[in-house]
């Protein structure tokens, strides 16, 4: 009998050992997952600064306006988020923030290297540069000087204002000016430089609340996959990895290598796709990528969706008294896409992540018309068979976005066209706009 008491002891020792070393790898993944999503552009530096500005494209982003404008109004002009480590720069700097990280340009994710031609540094963008906004629940008193704990990693930063910084150089007579001036705070056209010939910008979606979304059986190639369904029109959806490697190639990873050869460059061309068996033979920033992105989706489950009750002064816009009558009138008028169907679990995002043709929606149809995950598209191997399998090939439909933490992320619908943006992240502010 002590003998079996004894193997069972070691038995539980080693579960427990098991899992307090599980635990700590996976603390581990989403705290190199969290640097990777502040401060990792895969190379895409070298797009901005050093392809970009030259033909075909010859638009040159005003990262050199923004980086140098006044720390004081930097919000206030672009809705970038400063960075709490710097402090202003002067001339031996460039005129460029004074930072303890050497790669920080005083802008949450935006990044500088150095020039292999000893010009200015070369400048590039993480997924934080659009994601990371003010933190909804522990705002700053002043946006233009944030604290470390006044920034969320995923909120989707609805007051950035990418339109100027395309803008920045351009003529008010050059065409792209006016595109770009169509784009709403806290909005941007993916499928801008990777060009789908169509202006459709799209809002900086918020994540978080990921572990409670629906997940949706798919292949890829014939491979079977079970996943969360990602973007706009439910384009992204053959999981987080592969998700976030299609963002990198977006902004600039590997661009000269693997992703100017299949944009569809002259007159009477089409896009082909990009190929990962051939990019990882030629870009080696690919393979660091596809080593990384497993960590990144790892802290991608950890942000929570923020809760208005938990604001400082947050509970004071509750009108509890018509909370119940509220809840009820969405489950019979909304719940249809707007829930999981199960309205006994308290984590529900508030969307079934299924997808609608844009004519059934009634809005804005340009977002949802995107081609470049169609078959012989440019990122045709992003998207799943069954994205290619829909009537139209894959365009042509909007995904039930989760409505989860819906008070913070005000102004509304895919182009953010729903509402006023008054540019005030105090929970104030928020509530004004929601």
């Amino acid at each position: 009998m002590r003998k079996i008491l004894t193997t069972v002891m070691l038995y539980i020792a080693m579960l427990l050992l098991t899992s307090a070393v599980c635990f700590a790898e996976n603390k581990k993944d989403i705290a190199e997952g969290r640097n990777i999503w502040f401060n990792s552009t895969f190379g895409g530096e070298r797009f901005f600064s050093l392809i970009l500005p030259n033909a075909p494209f010859s638009l040159q982003i005003g990262f050199d306006q923004m980086l140098t404008s006044s720390r004081d109004n930097r919000f206030d002009e672009y809705g970038v988020v400063n960075d709490p480590e710097c402090t202003p720069g002067d001339a031996s700097t460039g005129y460029l923030d004074r930072c303890t990280d050497p790669e920080s340009t005083g802008v949450i994710g935006v990044r500088k290297f150095p020039n292999p031609s000893g010009g200015p540094p070369l400048i590039g963008i993480t997924c934080a540069a659009c994601h990371a906004g003010f933190d909804p629940v522990r705002p700053p008193s002043n946006p233009n000087t944030p604290q470390k704990e006044n920034i969320y990693p995923t909120v989707g930063n609805q007051y950035l204002r990418i339109d100027k910084l395309f803008k920045g150089h351009l003529s008010p007579h050059d065409p792209r000016y006016q595109i770009f001036s169509s784009w709403a705070p806290g909005t941007v056209d993916t499928t801008l430089l990777e060009n789908d010939h169509i202006n459709n910008p799209g809002m900086i979606t918020p994540i978080w609340s990921v572990p409670d979304r629906p997940f949706f059986d798919v292949t890829a190639n014939g491979e079977p996959a079970r996943v969360h369904r990602n973007g706009q029109g439910g384009e992204d959806d053959i999981g987080c990895e592969q998700a976030a490697l299609r963002v990198y190639f977006n902004i600039g990873m590997c661009a000269a290598e693997c992703m100017i050869g299949h944009l569809a460059n002259g007159p009477g061309r089409s896009q082909t796709p990009i190929n990962l068996a051939e990019c990882r033979q030629v870009c080696p920033e690919l393979l660091q990528a596809e080593e990384s992105v497993g960590k990144l989706c790892a802290f991608l489950q950890t942000p929570r969706a923020p809760r208005l009750v938990h604001a400082q002064e947050g509970a004071d816009y509750i009108d509890w008294k018509v909370v119940g009558k509220g809840k009820r009138v969405f489950f019979q008028a909304c719940e249809s896409c707007h829930s999981d169907g199960d309205r006994s679990v308290r984590r529900d995002v508030l969307s079934n992540d299924l997808i609608h043709p844009f004519t059934e929606i009634g809005t804005n149809s340009c977002r949802a018309r995107t081609t470049n995950w169609m078959a012989g598209h440019i990122w045709a191997i992003f998207s799943s068979d069954q994205y290619k399998e829909r009537p139209t090939g894959g365009p042509g439909f909007y995904r039930n976005m989760p409505l989860v933490g819906i008070w913070a992320t005000a102004p509304f619908f895919h182009n953010n066209r729903l509402g006023r943006s008054i540019g005030d992240p105090s929970v104030a502010g928020r509530i004004a706009a929601y």
